[in-house]
């Protein structure tokens, strides 16, 4: 191999590297042999400048049996989040009692409507984690 093929090959494969380190997320997994829905709440400052309730969460995503999805793509912003799950007559649920939309959904936690119900999330201690895989099981 010339010394200009070798170079080349050592730039990609350090790229590779190194772009592979920046990766972090929070992915949920299906362990079950039914399709789940599911959501994510994570801490997010900027929800409430004032301090009032600094959470942000997500939902629903559909994950069917042995399937796995990223909910939450940058590094986990504290050590503490929340979840909820539910699908065939099974639910994954805590007493962390919030308002989460019928549909599909994104914004601050203070945010409420009409085509809601009251959910209790699960808390989910994720220690120093800066990536996290929650594998669902019955």
């Amino acid at each position: 191999m010339s010394n200009q093929k070798f170079a080349a090959a050592m730039a990609l494969a350090l790229g590779l590297g190194i772009s592979g380190q920046a990766h972090a997320w929070m992915q949920y997994c299906n362990g079950t042999s039914i399709t789940l829905w599911t959501t994510y709440q994570w801490y997010a400052p900027s929800c409430d400048p004032t301090g009032g309730n600094p959470w942000q969460k997500q939902g629903w995503w559909s994950l069917n049996p042995g399937e796995c999805k990223v909910v939450f793509g940058p590094s986990l912003p504290s050590r503490y989040s929340y979840y909820f799950a539910e699908g065939g007559g099974q639910v994954w649920a805590g007493t962390y009692s919030t308002c989460t939309p019928y549909a599909a959904f994104n914004y601050c936690d203070n945010i409420c409507n009409t085509n809601a119900r009251s959910l209790g999330y699960r808390e989910l201690d994720t220690g120093t984690s800066t990536n996290y895989t929650l594998t669902f099981t019955p």
